[in-house]
């Protein structure tokens, strides 16, 4: 068989088909691995993370010490993702909707911790990519049930009519899902917005605070998270017992973790890898325990329609 030739338009001038001598084989071998060698650690350098920047609306941890989750997410940053992830952590708290959009929209961050609220309201504009939602007693969000004390022969929201009205709120008030589940209650109703129907209607972060008004009698009614009811009754069994449920809502998730619309594609498995296996770490689960959350589960379009529900026309 005829030797193949070199196809004549692809060989470089000085460069030929005829077997290079030893030695000149092996300078340019050596020649390409020192090459290589310079190469592969700048091109790691370029392609590789040093930091996540991870940013969070500060409003929306109310009744949380600041402190306490600086610490919280330190240990987790320090102890987890750079000791055995190999990856710093830089974490912004931003005061309002407006400046984490101004972050976002100038690339500034990589992974988002927004309320739902914010979420559907910035998802409007922005293409961020949701990947983790809050779980809670096996279900995506938390339920608020609306509370009168038994006997009280209240059985309707509308029966509330011109009374006080105590709310517990993780976010900001009238912002907040169970204020617009408030609303869309009042509304399916044919009745009047709550700042009409209700003498008044009044935030808590705190659940005793909400709760335990209504219990003794110096208010009306309360909404309050099934969880928050839940633990208060186990300390204390008879405000279950003396409590009555008139309305129940669907499973509203507070906040989605997102991936910023800048951020590198190639990276994102990584990054929504370290939201979802808070659970998997100690220092995660501590993070966990502070929010008062079982875990985070992979983001599910199903799972946040209730909330988009209350919050789009």
């Amino acid at each position: 068989m005829a030797p193949v030739r070199c196809p004549e338009p692809f060989v470089p001038p000085g460069l030929s088909c005829r077997p290079a001598r030893p030695g000149r084989n092996l300078l340019l071998l050596l020649s390409l691995l020192l090459l290589l060698g310079a190469v592969a650690p700048m091109m790691s350098e370029a392609a590789a993370p040093t930091e996540l920047r991870l940013g969070y609306v500060e409003y929306f941890l109310p009744g949380v010490d600041r402190k306490d989750v600086a610490l919280a997410v330190q240990l987790w940053a320090h102890r987890y993702v750079e000791t055995e992830r190999g990856l710093g952590v830089r974490l912004s708290a931003f005061g309002s909707r407006a400046e984490i959009r101004k972050a976002l929209l100038a690339g500034q961050l990589d992974v988002v911790h927004l309320p739902t609220v914010d979420y559907l309201l910035l998802s409007r504009e922005l293409d961020l990519k949701p990947f983790g939602v809050p779980v809670t007693d096996g279900e995506f969000g938390e339920r608020y049930v609306l509370l009168v004390p038994k006997g009280s022969g209240i059985t309707r929201i509308g029966q509330l009519r011109g009374k006080r009205l105590l709310v517990q709120a993780m976010s900001l008030g009238q912002e907040s899902l169970p204020a617009r589940w408030l609303e869309r209650l009042l509304r399916d109703q044919g009745l009047p917005p709550a700042a009409r129907h209700f003498t008044s209607v009044n935030y808590e972060v705190q659940p005793s605070r909400v709760l335990l008004p209504v219990f003794f009698g110096q208010a009306p009614a309360c909404i309050v998270t099934e969880r928050s009811l839940r633990i208060m009754s186990e300390l204390n069994p008879q405000i279950e017992a003396q409590m009555e449920r008139i309305a129940v809502s669907q499973p509203l998730i507070d906040f989605v973790m997102c991936l910023a619309p800048s951020v590198n594609p190639s990276l994102a498995p990584r990054y929504a890898e370290l939201g979802l296996g808070l659970s998997d770490n100690p220092w995660g689960r501590q993070m966990l325990l502070l929010l008062q959350l079982d875990g985070i589960a992979p983001f599910r379009p199903e799972a946040i329609e209730p909330a988009r529900r209350l919050v789009e026309p």
